[in-house]
């Protein structure tokens, strides 16, 4: 440096010397200052002693930055895992899924895209709570899913995909859910599935309120504000995290027709089905569904004499007629076992099931049949659809119900085969269970009443 500029720095030293003691408020200010003037490269520190002034030149040299790959080897090296955890959404692919959890791993995605079992597990129609564990680098180390298995009420199924030296391996198993009860309270505000979202309760459980209520009242539409719904129902837990919800166990409503309580009700044999019954031991499920086809038009009823729509001649009618489109559900109006499924002369695709003793129900002109001679079905499956086959003038259900093989009138059969009660052998049982879910409504109540205090 020549003589020129030191004297020229050693005046400039000088001045700003003099300027901050007569300015100290801005000393601070004037450090940061520096610093991050002097972070960009070289930079120099001036230090003034006494009357003389030494000037040092500082260089630094920066390094340039590492390539991505270079990042990567080096966060690798670090023995350390990130978790992440979320749920499936009806709309995910296997790009989708992973890309939220912050997953960039192309060859995990195309093992769970390329692998049938993997794909079905993981993006099936059931909500699945997945955990994965992804290194530094954003690679797939572990992806664990889990969900309650509809089939088996208490068990849960699990697949774990775990990266290895040779690639990806899945594995599935099955297990027992932790079991809870979960209590809402609902206060309506507005509409019922506003209210219950609002209120934490799952979708599921808010549709089996509406259908265990159905026989009494159509809660969606009588519900109004100011109406109160609570329920207590079974929630499953895994490793202390909710895997889903199962059966309502009790419900207490209050809409426009008036107030309606539920239990659902196992009994000991273990040959008895459950069912839900009002506190006083009454059942809420008839014992034959009102109708085999429900939103359909009656356009015959049983008579002993009509005339043929077909034939133009006078002939009994043993059922009835049941207009509707092409393809409308068929539903068994009560549990049995299929003794017919196939072709039957005039009546086309036709169905009969056995109901215990000597009762049956036919089903007639279907367009397609969905059960097979033998199979055990329940009240409210689903057995066919609505067709025209055989003799037909149109697309509608020939229904019947036989006593003993002889057709009776299938009104007055459904009128009459009301839901059934509870057992006097059952009575201290339910009682017990009555008493329980009373607790749980005041439960539920006051714990509303405490939150919004």
């Amino acid at each position: 440096m020549s003589q020129e500029q030191q004297g020229t720095l050693r005046q400039a030293a000088h001045e700003a010397r003099d300027w901050l003691r007569t300015h100290p408020g801005f000393g601070a200010a004037g450090l940061v200052v520096s610093l991050a003037l002097g972070a960009s490269g070289a930079f120099a520190v001036v230090q003034p002693a006494n009357d003389q002034v030494v000037v040092r030149q500082v260089l630094e040299v920066v390094q340039p930055v590492t390539s991505y790959e270079q990042q990567s080897a080096a966060l690798r090296a670090h023995d350390f895992t990130l978790y992440r955890s979320t749920e499936t959404r009806s709309t995910d692919t296997a790009g989708a899924l992973l890309k939220r959890m912050a997953v960039q791993d192309g060859a995990a995605e195309s093992y769970v895209r390329e692998t049938d079992a993997v794909r079905t597990e993981l993006l099936g129609p059931q909500d699945r709570l997945v955990k994965a564990e992804v290194y530094p680098d954003h690679r797939l180390k572990q992806l664990t899913v889990s969900w309650l298995d509809a089939e088996r009420p208490g068990r849960y199924r699990q697949m774990t995909l775990t990266r290895t030296d040779k690639g990806f391996v899945h594995q599935v198993k099955t297990g027992s859910a932790e079991m809870t009860v979960a209590l809402a309270q609902v206060n309506v505000r507005d509409s019922y599935f506003r209210a219950t979202t609002q209120a934490g309760i799952p979708e599921a459980v808010a549709n089996q309120v509406l259908d265990i209520f159905e026989p009494v009242a159509d809660v969606q539409r009588e519900i109004r504000k100011g109406d109160q719904l609570q329920v207590a129902y079974e929630r499953y837990l895994l490793d202390g995290q909710i895997l889903g919800a199962g059966r309502v166990l009790s419900a207490s409503v209050q809409v426009k027709s008036g107030s309606h309580q539920a239990v659902w009700y196992q009994p000991a044999r273990k040959s008895a089905k459950g069912d839900y019954y009002t506190p006083e031991g009454e059942g809420l499920t008839p014992a034959l569904l009102p109708t085999p086809a429900p939103g359909a038009v009656i356009t015959s009823h049983f008579s002993s004499y009509r005339i043929h729509p077909v034939f133009g001649v006078g002939r009994p009618h043993t059922g009835v007629d049941y207009a509707a489109p092409t393809g409308t559900p068929v539903q068994t109006i009560a549990d049995g076992v299929v003794t017919f499924a196939g072709w039957q002369n005039g009546y086309g695709n036709a169905i009969e099931i056995q109901h215990g003793g000597k009762q049956t129900t036919f089903y007639a002109h279907l367009s397609s049949i969905g059960v097979r001679v033998g199979e055990k079905v329940e009240q409210g499956v689903e057995i066919g659809k609505i067709g025209s086959t055989g003799w037909s003038t149109g697309p509608h259900l020939h229904f019947e119900t036989r006593n003993n093989g002889v057709a009776e009138d299938p009104m007055v059969v459904l009128a009459e085969q009301r839901s059934t009660g509870i057992a006097a052998s059952e009575r201290e049982a339910f009682r017990q269970v009555v008493a329980q879910a009373q607790r749980n409504w005041d439960m539920a109540e006051a714990i509303q009443l405490a939150s919004a205090e």
